[in-house]
């Protein structure tokens, strides 16, 4: 499914958006960007690395599945959890074409989508107005990535240790 363009799906999830009443809510923006096909492999790959040792180890010492889940494997996938939180958070605040289909209303716009209006048909582009517009949106990402960097180069250097 990863290989599916995203233009693809935009007609099926708008239809969807509308009939769960969505369209022009954050909730059509955010829902999507939790479930996407990327973050269902990066967490499956994640969980296939696990040392299923640990697990067997805890059923051992008499936890059970959720205890199991909550004290010992999802401490261990914070740094996945957090590489996939980032890009996941990078890869929406850039978006364009999903907002300008699921948000009708100025008010609701996102950053691109106003950064993109103004351009005005038919006169001067005003490129002082969208360069500092640019340099603001690049801000939250930028704050973003260096609180949680740490957790970020870990999480992308899991998979290439091995021990």
């Amino acid at each position: 499914t990863m290989m599916i363009p995203s233009q693809v799906t935009m007609v099926p999830l708008f239809i969807q958006m509308t009939k769960m009443h969505w369209v022009n809510t954050p909730a059509s923006i955010i829902v999507p960007a939790l479930a996407s096909m990327f973050g269902v492999f990066l967490m499956r790959q994640s969980f296939e690395q696990f040392p299923n040792d640990l697990i067997e180890s805890s059923k051992i010492d008499g936890a059970g599945e959720l205890r199991t889940f909550f004290q010992i494997v999802f401490p261990n996938m914070r740094a996945s959890i957090a590489s996939l939180g980032i890009l996941t958070f990078v890869t929406q605040w850039g978006n364009y074409m999903w907002p300008l289909i699921a948000l009708n209303s100025e008010k609701s716009f996102t950053l691109p989508l106003a950064l993109a209006m103004l351009i005005a048909p038919g006169e001067v582009i005003n490129y002082g107005a969208i360069m500092v517009g640019a340099v603001i949106a690049l801000l939250p990402v930028l704050i973003f990535f260096l609180i949680f960097q740490k957790n970020f180069i870990s999480g992308m250097l899991s998979g290439a240790i091995k021990g």
